[in-house]
């Protein structure tokens, strides 16, 4: 399966992981000794928004109407009345706010209403922040500092007693892959730990993806959701604690020391199991015989990265003993294909967001990614190898042949983009796209043979 090539083309990356989480410990290190009080002053209100933070300013401080306190845990807790705190997580910058907080979404202002000050700062509620292409899309909202006597500030139409959350469904959102790493897994991140005692306000309203995924949001929300494009001048709603943006920490992933500490991908999975009531958690050990065949899920994709030969492959699969269902997830409702997904012992597809389906199986369930040809194997592992055995689920990977990819038929062996496939990397996304994430695939089935035989094993071995 060609994993040394794997290995020795990721010791670079592996390198600046043990970097980062160095600093990251470094940086803990250094909030926790140094207390909490005196290191700032009340004047630096631009320091919200300033992004040339040493490495353990970037983790956390918060501004508050005597001090700026810096904390690493624990967020929200033992942080002063009339407080903002600004926490810097690898994929968004995001705000936690306590106080009088008023939300005008007619004009996107928030105002904090507080002993001091006239002051503002700027907030995209999403959680791209290295993306610039994804945050044009996002609608920006002025966070204003107002003192409580400032008659501009203006009044609540509805009071609420429990905290409040703003977030934007934009950018990518329709994309599966992306509804899970740039909202879902977020949104479990921040709002988990209110125990069901947090409204959500959002903003660039795509109302399909919020159907789509009620069952999720009603499980982390017990109340109505609020679209504050739609809101009226007069409609005011306030709040005495608020997070602007969604806590996320790297590609479809959860990183347990990071804040807020302790989750883990797999409690992730397991709010998801519940959410959607999928009987199976674990995978139990088939018996064999007929009636007890293992189930595969082949993600059939309509657009690109096909499996040419799915019928040839359906075949053969059915002979090793699976049972095979081949299905994309499109065409039906997310409630009923997560049931479909959960009743599978493994999943197989070809890289894409079907693969991400995966959050919907049994734990020590198989998922077996396909990788395409043009060296993918480094963002085939950021994307799933990498979070799969945080799920508790058994990762194979097999990645194709030059002869098994469609490129072949587009370009002849002696072009760059066949004999220099990271001179397109280096080109960036758009260009590796257009290059590499087109082909279609048909699948050497002899040697993806060896791939299955080996999942059937772990499926009934747990090996």
């Amino acid at each position: 399966m060609e994993i040394s090539n794997t290995i020795q083309w990721f010791q670079p990356k592996i390198f600046g992981v043990v970097l980062a989480v160095s600093c990251l410990l470094v940086s803990l290190f250094f909030l926790a000794s140094n207390g909490s009080y005196n290191f700032y002053n009340n004047d630096d209100w631009d320091k919200l928004q300033d992004d040339n933070f040493t490495a353990a300013d970037e983790m956390l401080f918060c501004l508050s109407s005597a001090k700026i306190l810096h904390r690493a845990e624990n967020l929200g807790r033992g942080v002063p009345k009339e407080s903002i705190c600004r926490l810097r997580v690898p994929k968004s910058i995001l705000y936690e706010m306590d106080g009088d907080i008023r939300v005008d979404g007619n004009s996107s202002s928030i105002f904090w209403a507080n002993s001091k000050g006239n002051e503002s700062l700027k907030v995209k509620p999403f959680p791209r922040n290295c993306d610039p292409f994804a945050m044009n899309s996002v609608r920006e909202f002025s966070v204003k500092s107002l003192p409580h006597e400032n008659g501009s500030i203006p009044q609540c139409s509805s009071n609420h007693s429990y905290p409040a959350i703003i977030f934007a469904t934009a950018a990518y959102t329709g994309n599966f892959f992306h509804d899970f790493t740039d909202l879902l897994i977020p949104l479990f991140l921040t709002a988990h730990r209110y125990h069901g005692e947090v409204q959500f306000l959002v903003t660039d309203v795509r109302q399909s993806w919020i159907e789509k995924y009620s069952t999720f949001l009603k499980n982390l929300s017990r109340y109505k959701i609020i679209n504050i494009d739609e809101a009226q001048p007069s409609n005011i709603h306030c709040y005495k604690s608020m997070t602007m943006g969604l806590y996320a920490h790297r590609e479809f992933t959860i990183d347990p020391l990071m804040p807020p500490l302790g989750y883990t991908f797999a409690d992730f999975t397991d709010f998801i199991r519940k959410s959607y009531s999928l009987e199976r958690h674990v995978l139990r050990k088939h018996e064999k015989s007929p009636s007890k065949r293992p189930r595969l899920l082949l993600i059939s994709r309509k657009w690109s990265r096909k499996i040419l030969n799915v019928n040839e492959t359906v075949t053969m699969a059915s002979d090793l003993g699976f049972e095979v269902i081949v299905m994309d997830g499109g065409d039906v409702p997310l409630d009923k294909f997560a049931q479909i997904v959960n009743s599978c012992d493994l999943i197989v597809g070809v890289h894409g967001a079907g693969l991400s389906h995966m959050v919907f199986l049994p734990q020590n369930a198989v998922v077996i990614q396909i990788i395409p040809w043009g060296r993918l194997e480094g963002l085939c592992w950021c994307d799933y190898a990498f979070t799969v055995p945080k799920a508790k689920l058994k990762y194979l990977e097999y990645q194709i042949s030059l002869e098994e990819s469609t490129l072949l038929s587009k370009y002849p062996r002696d072009h760059p983009y066949i004999q220099d496939p990271f001179a397109v990397h280096v080109k960036g996304w758009f260009v590796l796209k257009e290059v590499y994430m087109g082909q279609d695939v048909t699948l050497d089935l002899q040697r993806f043979r060896g791939t299955l035989v080996e999942a059937y094993e772990r499926v009934n071995n747990y090996q």
